[in-house]
């Protein structure tokens, strides 16, 4: 007698993995986003260029408005320490928490990649610190000057940004 297969009951299959289908896309589209952006730029024109209002080549040997650019050995050094330090927390803490938790996580990671790669390349020779180019000039204080950045950069302040957002919320006691 033959046998008779059933179908897959929904509850047999694998719940979806958040940090496959959010955290590691959002880290690795960060990275290659900013690593191409600042390849395609800084091989068209030379650091202090603005080919356009938006477009200043910088290079930063600091970190946000150049703080610690008198000291881009110690900048890097903790880089090279926060990087691994927050992929274990998020591995402990919020891997297996929501799409938003990965996808934040993701974008930190992936602009903490972005930058620790210009930043040992400044170390090595081969660049003048970190490569911003995005130019925002607000008008107004305590926003003007507004820092030169770059897409590395803007995935650290969304996500942490939404990191933020999220512990804000509330959440409610089912007992």
């Amino acid at each position: 007698m033959p046998t008779q297969s059933s179908p897959a009951q929904p509850a047999d299959r694998a719940a979806p993995v958040p940090w496959l289908r959010w955290f590691l896309p959002a880290l690795i589209a960060t990275l290659v986003l900013d690593l191409a952006t600042k390849e395609l730029l800084f091989t068209l024109w030379r650091v202090g260029d603005h080919p356009h209002a938006l477009i200043w080549l910088a290079y930063n040997q600091g970190v946000a408005w150049s703080m610690g650019s008198s000291m881009p050995a110690l900048v890097l050094a903790v880089t090279l320490l926060l990087i691994p330090a927050l992929t274990w927390y998020w591995w402990r803490t919020y891997r297996l928490a929501g799409v938003w938790e990965n996808l934040a996580f993701g974008l930190v990671l992936g602009g903490a990649l972005g930058n620790a790669i210009d930043r040992i390349a400044f170390r090595l020779g081969r660049l003048g610190g970190v490569r911003d180019f995005i130019h925002v000039d607000l008008g107004f204080w305590p926003l003007n000057p507004f820092p030169t950045f770059n897409i590395a950069d803007s995935g650290i302040t969304v996500g942490f940004a939404l990191l933020v957002l999220l512990s804000l919320r509330t959440t409610s006691d089912p007992g």
